[in-house]
């Protein structure tokens, strides 16, 4: 699929190829610079490889970040989009005026994951729906896992939890997702991260 991309992108297919006679539209246009995001070692050593842009996706598999940037900074080899490595590590956060506002918003996150995790996903619960929600000891545990994704808390907490991360991965930023139930809650949570980072 990668090579396809390129190949698309101006290389040309070899003879006899099922998209040979394809062209990408519009035509004459460079590809922008090229990002791989993955959850596991396979893509950051591909990235690697080829030269690319590493995006690790820290939200959806938290153990094996360190190990991830390691490995693609082990395998980069410079190329004509990158000379040095080039990474990037995606989080989740939720920021709120204080940790326990936070942890409340969080309780629709933790509803979210178990149920995806379960084979049950669904609308993104509201923090009624998950307040209410009967957990059972195994599901406790589970929720206690999931939190290993999020950062949560207060504007400060946030940013010493995104800075560590940061540091840990050896990421040249970090980006943020934020999944909370109610959108204006979900903007003040990305205004006050801004706030804490100055920007």
């Amino acid at each position: 699929m990668l090579d396809d991309l390129f190949a698309f992108a101006g290389g040309g297919f070899p003879e006899g190829h099922s998209f040979q006679n394809v062209a990408a539209v519009p035509m004459g246009v460079a590809l922008p610079p090229v990002w791989l995001l993955g959850s596991s070692d396979y893509s950051a050593r591909l990235a690697g490889q080829r030269g690319l842009g590493f995006v690790f996706a820290h939200h959806i598999n938290p153990r094996s970040a360190e190990l991830a940037m390691q490995i693609y900074r082990d395998n980069f080899s410079p190329s004509a989009q990158l000379p040095v490595p080039q990474a990037i590590t995606t989080t989740s956060a939720i920021c709120a005026d204080t940790g326990a506002e936070a942890n409340l918003l969080a309780s629709s996150f933790d509803l979210a994951w178990l149920r995806l995790a379960a084979g049950r996903p669904t609308q993104f619960p509201s923090i009624a729906e998950a307040q209410a929600y009967l957990y059972t000891a195994r599901e406790r545990m589970m929720v206690q896992e999931t939190r290993a994704r999020l950062i949560a808390g207060s504007p400060q907490t946030v940013r010493s939890g995104l800075c560590a991360l940061a540091g840990r991965t050896g990421a040249d930023e970090i980006m943020v997702t934020t999944m909370i139930h109610g959108h204006a809650e979900r903007l003040h949570s990305y205004a006050l991260l801004a706030e804490a980072f100055k920007l």
